[in-house]
């Protein structure tokens, strides 16, 4: 997530960052801006019924000293009516804080000043050319065509397990998959000095915006309910991929 000290000290400069993704998301600041300045703005003004609270408070006690009990009754009155406003004044900044910061997580991060600009793929400029492309003297095929010859990937039986985009590896697909994924795991345990870890395939909703899964990508997500209990739906999700259980399990305080 974006600081708002940076958003706040340079809004020109978040904007043109963000301008060079050419999604829109520049047209946000001002928005962002102004929930932050409400806030700061309420929050000054708590403080400051807080202070004039402690401050009739002592008058309170000075004038029950003086058995002036008339006159401290009605500064309880005033210290009540305060607290009343500064209850209102909490409930609306952290009503404040909370749309302030969904914003600030929709926000993608600030592109460096060496990304190319570009709207598609073609814009990109060639930095280094390793080798020659291989020539074949015959037609060549693509990774589906070739799994489904091999017999090492069936789409169609995925597609029928779990729906489109999923994977049904058979025989050598699933040998090699496995393998794969053992000689990576071997690779960087035994020689790069990583600890292996197996973590749920569920996690909480919190952990996914941790690692800026959410909110950009949660119409993407497969939400997970806990049996027949509609109330749980959103509390938890399955992991899209390792980083965001990894990289909570390094958190101190609990993502839930």
């Amino acid at each position: 997530m974006l600081d708002i000290k940076l958003v706040r000290e340079r809004p020109d400069y978040v904007r043109q960052r963000l301008a060079t993704r050419g999604a829109g998301d520049e047209l946000k600041i001002d928005e962002l801006l102004s929930l932050d300045e409400q806030r700061r703005k309420l929050l000054a003004e708590a403080e400051g019924l807080k202070a004039e609270r402690n401050k009739v408070s002592k008058e309170i006690g000075a004038l029950m000293g003086q058995k002036k009990l008339e006159e401290a009754d009605g500064k309880k009155k005033q210290t009540r009516e305060i607290g009343d406003k500064i209850t209102v004044l909490d409930r609306d900044v952290t009503e404040i804080e909370r749309t302030r910061d969904e914003l600030l997580l929709s926000l993608p991060n600030l592109p460096h000043s060496s990304v190319p600009l570009g709207k598609s793929a073609a814009d990109n400029p060639v930095i280094r050319v390793f080798g020659e492309p291989k020539k074949f003297d015959f037609a060549s095929r693509s990774h589906v065509a070739l799994c489904e010859k091999l017999h090492l990937v069936d789409f169609e039986r995925g597609a029928k397990l779990s729906g489109s985009g999923f994977l049904l590896y058979t025989n050598w697909g699933a040998k090699l998959e496995r393998a794969l994924i053992q000689f990576m795991l071997d690779l960087h345990t035994n020689e790069n000095g990583y600890t292996e870890v197996s973590p749920p395939y569920i996690i909480s909703r919190n952990c996914m915006v941790g690692v800026a899964q959410f909110p950009k990508f949660i119409d993407q997500a497969y939400a997970v309910q806990e049996g027949l209990d509609s109330r749980t739906m959103g509390k938890l999700y399955l992991v899209p991929t390792a980083e965001a259980p990894v990289a909570g399990s390094k958190c101190d305080r609990p993502c839930r």
